[in-house]
């Protein structure tokens, strides 16, 4: 059975998504294996306005509640890391079970269900959390193919529709946000601080909206060289953060730091000995955990925009791309069709699996005594599959009527699992020569 469990920006504000974000330390601990027995296989999704965790369980059925709520309980506590935490985000997190997570993963990868419709920065961290669980060994079968789909159907509606034109990103956004304030963006100072994927989108989208003077600061001082440089602005040292905010009218800070950089102490103190204590800034904060102190919101002269503050214009920004939605749901539905019916022949090989066993177990001795190894691999396949072949589909359709297979399974394995059938002995041909008699047989 698919599970999922999410916090996201549609049902928790930035404050809860940032207590519950699923960091480098928690995504380790779910993917280390140590969850509930029925647990098989995991996914951890971490963006900026969700956190997710997908997994596929032992249980088939998902209207047995006490199956699906040990399971969820398990990831909440690994997740959190102790009771009473998990406890908080079981009040709050948002529980799917069956087909309902399987449209999830993939409205998701298209940018549907993202915070700026036809996000194009969400394909990208789809395939590296599905590449991490990968790498170790945290997904199976089952979600393996699940990503697989959701990648190729993120892949097909951005070639097929119109739904990730234009501005798509929540940095292009932030920068759009900026345009909208100053009108003229050649005549203000902006600093970008972070110089990721996010602040290098935000700093190529400032530059073709006409800045000229951007800041940017990284901890990595080359890697904020090189986006300058690209964008034609200036490079900063990290340690002169505090004083480039004090003389810009602008700042978007996107870094993964776990606490804030921007620190409210530092930044008043900046502006006094700037003299710029009076002076507009614009702060906007496109990063969980937040990278700029909450506490600046009201200071004069200041103001903070949070990922929420930023929901509004994004709505706007998206009735243009609200057009191109239909064609979206037709192709995620085509492939979450593809999978259900992928997920169906595979309970359905598992219901067979001992039958299957025997009859290949059995062909392939009797072949190879009658003809040899060579013989016998390819034409036992060939049997196997012809004679499965009724059985499979029957299985299949029972399945897409929702037909329980257990009592089926559980009859094929007490059948025909156990230990191997002994080899016939060698029989005696036309023309084989007798053994010796012995003196005894005389």
């Amino acid at each position: 059975m698919l599970i999922s469990m999410a916090v996201d920006f549609r049902h928790a504000n930035v404050a809860t998504r940032e207590r519950f974000h699923l960091t480098d330390a928690r995504i380790a601990r779910l993917e280390a294996g140590n969850l509930h027995a029925d647990v098989r296989e995991v996914v951890c999704l971490a963006t900026c306005n969700r956190s997710e965790i997908y997994a596929w369980t032992a249980s088939h059925d998902p209207a047995t509640p006490a199956a699906f709520d040990h399971a969820i309980t398990a990831i909440a506590r690994a997740w959190m890391g102790n009771k009473a935490d998990a406890k908080a985000l079981l009040a709050i997190a948002q529980r799917q079970a069956g087909l309902d997570v399987a449209r999830r993963v993939l409205r998701i990868a298209t940018g549907l269900d993202s915070q700026v419709m036809g996000d194009g920065q969400i394909l990208g961290q789809i395939r590296d959390c599905y590449r991490r669980a990968s790498q170790t060994g945290a997904a199976g079968s089952v979600l393996h193919r699940l990503f697989d789909t959701a990648l190729r159907t993120g892949k097909r509606v951005q070639t097929e529709t119109s739904l990730t034109g234009g501005r798509r990103s929540v940095g292009a956004e932030a920068a759009a946000t900026a345009r909208d304030r100053f009108g003229n963006l050649a005549h203000a100072r902006l600093v970008v601080v972070g110089c990721g994927k996010t602040g290098q989108s935000v700093a190529r989208q400032l530059n073709k909206l006409g800045a000229r003077d951007v800041v940017c600061i990284n901890r990595s001082t080359k890697r904020a060289q090189q986006l300058a440089a690209e964008i034609g602005g200036r490079a900063a040292p990290w340690e002169a953060l505090h004083v480039e905010l004090a003389m810009a009218d602008v700042a978007i800070a996107a870094t993964g730091a776990t606490e804030p950089v921007v620190v409210a102490s530092a930044l008043r103190q900046a502006r006094e000995n700037c003299g710029t204590s009076t002076y507009p800034l614009l702060l906007m904060d496109l990063s969980i955990p937040r990278n700029i102190d909450p506490t600046l919101h009201g200071v004069p002269g200041i103001t903070v925009a949070d990922l929420d503050a930023l929901h509004l214009p994004v709505l706007q920004a998206e009735a243009t791309r609200k057009a191109a939605a239909p064609a979206a749901e037709a192709i995620v539905e085509a492939e979450l069709e593809s999978f259900v019916e992928w997920v169906a022949a595979a309970a359905a090989r598992e219901a067979i699996r001992p039958l299957a066993q025997a009859l290949t177990e059995i062909c392939r001795r009797e072949l190879t005594f009658a003809a040899g190894d060579a013989v016998a691999d390819h034409a036992t396949d060939r049997i196997v599959a012809k004679l499965l072949a009724r059985p499979m589909t029957k299985l299949r359709t029972a399945i897409a009527h929702g037909e329980a297979l257990q009592a089926f399974s559980v009859t094929l394995e007490s059948l025909f699992a156990g230990p191997p059938i002994p080899p016939e002995p060698p029989r005696a041909t036309a023309g084989a020569r007798r053994p010796p008699r012995t003196s005894r047989n005389r």
